[in-house]
């Protein structure tokens, strides 16, 4: 992998003697070293592969202390060192606000990959693990937990220094509940909310939608046509890239003007150029699904007018051929 690595450091987030987080710092960087360079490219590649990120951006008006920062590192007036232990104590400040305790072990990294300078932060859980001796006596050996990481962010720097109208250049990875409980650590980075990646995902969906419609596809060409989409978006989304409108377009006919979907898109449609795929909004380009006042249903669009009707004046389903496994629990509970 062609990463480079510039700078990387490593700081403690610890509980101090009276209960709360303090910042254990280090005094210099870290040396560079194949191990340095090893765990910045799995991170990397870590971090690049999360499909649940989230997006935003500094407007020149934003005034977070965290950006003060960066701006003085990347204007040389800050170096590294001081720019990482100068962080560390905003992230400490700002953990205080809330109710829960978070330690580990703080990770700032600075490096190039391809075209891109990149500053990765991330704070990796600091665990032991029981382990064997050269004398087959058991002892204990820590390690971070470098494979499920919850608060991690990234800054591009070249696109944040070379498009100013980028909204995306800082991504950081959502919490399981949302943003719940990753909230402090991007109040830390003072961004402002950016790319909305399941909102830029729906409206495609809603896109892809309404070209089969204006286009006069049939029930089997739709169903088709969708396919394709849904294996280039999965297929995106396995291999770590993101969605190009212009590739996708070349999985959808033309209309009988000569208009294709990238065109359809741009002139109808808030839609990015090309944003992460979002796996569960991709279910819809296949599947029927709902759930509302303790009914959830779900089935395949192509079941509709075959198995499975729906009656618009009554607001009716009708399901025909029910999962043996559904019929037998309405058998016990009749």
């Amino acid at each position: 992998m062609s990463i480079s690595l510039k700078h990387l450091i490593l700081h403690s987030l610890e509980l101090a003697a009276d209960g709360q987080i303090a910042l254990q710092a280090r005094s210099e960087e870290m040396l560079h070293s194949e191990q340095a360079l090893s765990l910045i490219e799995s991170l990397h590649l870590n971090f690049s592969g999360r499909a649940a990120k989230g997006f935003g951006y500094y407007p020149p008006e934003n005034t977070s202390t965290f950006k003060e920062k960066l701006d003085l590192l990347l204007s040389r007036e800050l170096d590294f060192h001081r720019f990482s232990v100068d962080s560390g104590s905003v992230l400490v400040e700002e953990l205080k606000k809330y109710e829960f305790i978070e330690q580990g072990v703080l990770l700032l990294a600075h490096y190039e990959h391809v075209a891109g300078e990149y500053l990765l932060i991330m704070l990796l859980e600091n665990k032991t693990s029981p382990a064997v001796d050269e004398s087959l006596e058991l002892t204990a050996s820590r390690y971070l937990e470098t494979s499920a990481i919850q608060l991690a962010a990234r800054i591009d720097i070249t696109d944040m220094q070379r498009n100013a109208e980028s909204r995306r250049y800082v991504s950081y990875v959502k919490g399981r509940a949302g943003r719940k409980i990753a909230d402090f650590f991007v109040e830390f980075l003072g961004c402002d909310d950016g790319l909305d990646v399941k909102l830029q995902n729906t409206v495609l969906m809603q896109a892809v939608d309404d070209y089969c419609q204006a286009t006069q596809l049939d029930k089997e060409e739709k169903q088709a046509y969708k396919a394709e989409v849904k294996s280039y978006c999965e297929q995106q989304l396995k291999d770590g890239e993101e969605i190009v409108v212009g590739e996708l377009a070349k999985a959808l006919p033309t209309d009988d003007e000569n208009v294709d979907f990238y065109q359809f898109a741009a002139e109808n449609y808030p839609l990015e150029e090309q944003f992460p795929a979002d796996r569960s909004t991709l279910k819809k380009l296949a599947k029927c699904f709902g759930q509302g006042k303790g009914v959830s249903i779900s089935f395949e669009q192509k079941l509709l007018g075959e198995r499975v009707f729906y009656d618009e004046a009554s607001d009716t389903l009708t399901i025909v051929g029910i999962p043996p496994n559904l019929r037998e629990q309405l058998k016990n509970n009749n």
